[in-house]
């Protein structure tokens, strides 16, 4: 058991070094990625951006390149490049490996077998599981930035700019990874791609993104059927703001029914805690006797019932 919890603090350890390294390396490459953008905008051939190049994300081996290239992990390659991480197919086979056999290693030393295959897909799944969730805080990024890149284009056609040239300002001035979006439709456009395919494809690179797809729509719409597009931008800006803005409120409003659950779930373990240290005897006799089993069975059935009863009331369907 020493030896195991030697083995766990050192982990922990690495993990704590490995976790202040990325923070560090994070907020260094945002600080050049803000001194990159505006360089550009200042001056011609400047240092640019994000590379638009479409990099192979499934390994930087030739040989594992073409090894990797099958249709499941093709998914996977796309699930990498719409979360915006900066990692392959490889690293990422290596890495779901690596926690599988830790998971498993201690599950085995733990109890045995049995926990040890509870273990296995549980850590092995882990990394996707941090894609997806990586991807959902990049659409959620991209929707809470877009209505100023809306703002921003229709003060860019305003002023007498085309349509492709407000895309190309949203791109050198706003952050990532809005910029990068509006980028690489930009640079699809200039390559010979047709404004309809370059604006569905952003699309297809964040999923479940409505806001996104909203404004698709709606310039596909306005470039096929003529109208303002200015005034449909600035209508749709204010529209995602005022959605966003409502859902505030409606979080605000909802947190004290969610605090009220939560009081009301704890009284319960709390008071069993207090009663162990207060009255051993009861407690004991809630283990020991059938009739207090029962009691203990009943108690604790109701409680999730209860849980769930209180999270369904305070939840709001829209």
């Amino acid at each position: 058991m020493t030896k195991f919890l030697i083995g766990v603090s050192v982990l922990a350890l690495v993990a704590l070094f490995e976790g202040a390294y990325h923070a560090l390396s994070f907020f260094a490459e945002r600080r050049r990625e803000d001194l990159r953008r505006r360089l550009q905008s200042l001056a011609e051939g400047g240092a640019r951006g994000p590379s638009l190049l479409r990099r192979s994300r499934r390994s930087a081996i030739p040989f594992l390149d073409d090894l990797l290239d099958l249709p499941v992990l093709r998914r996977l390659e796309t699930l990498i490049e719409q979360a915006g991480v900066a990692t392959t197919v490889a690293r990422h086979l290596v890495w779901s490996t690596v926690a599988a056999a830790v998971a498993g290693l201690v599950g085995l030393v733990m109890k045995g077998p049995a926990l040890a295959l509870t273990f296995l897909p549980l850590a092995g799944g882990a990394p996707t599981i941090w894609l997806l969730i990586q991807r959902e805080r990049r659409n959620q990024k991209l929707s809470e930035q877009l209505p100023n890149a809306l703002d921003m284009m229709a003060r860019s056609l305003r002023a007498g700019h085309a349509l492709t040239a407000s895309f190309k300002l949203v791109a050198t001035e706003m952050p990532a990874p809005i910029n990068l979006e509006f980028a690489r439709a930009f640079e699809e456009q200039n390559l010979g791609m047709s404004f309809e395919k370059a604006v569905l494809q952003m699309t297809s690179r964040a999923p479940r993104n409505r806001d996104l797809k909203i404004f698709a729509v709606s310039v596909i719409v306005q470039k096929q059927t003529g109208g303002n597009l200015v005034e449909i931008l600035e209508k749709l800006a204010e529209t995602i703001r005022g959605r966003y803005q409502f859902y505030g409120k409606l979080e605000a409003l909802a947190a004290e029914g969610g605090l009220s659950g939560l009081v009301l779930g704890a009284l319960p373990v709390l008071t069993g805690i207090l009663m162990t240290f207060l009255r051993p005897k009861y407690a004991v006799a809630l283990v020991a006797q059938p009739m207090g089993r029962l009691f203990l069975m009943y108690a604790v059935i109701s409680w999730f019932v209860g849980l769930i009863w209180l999270r369904q009331m305070a939840k709001v369907r829209l």
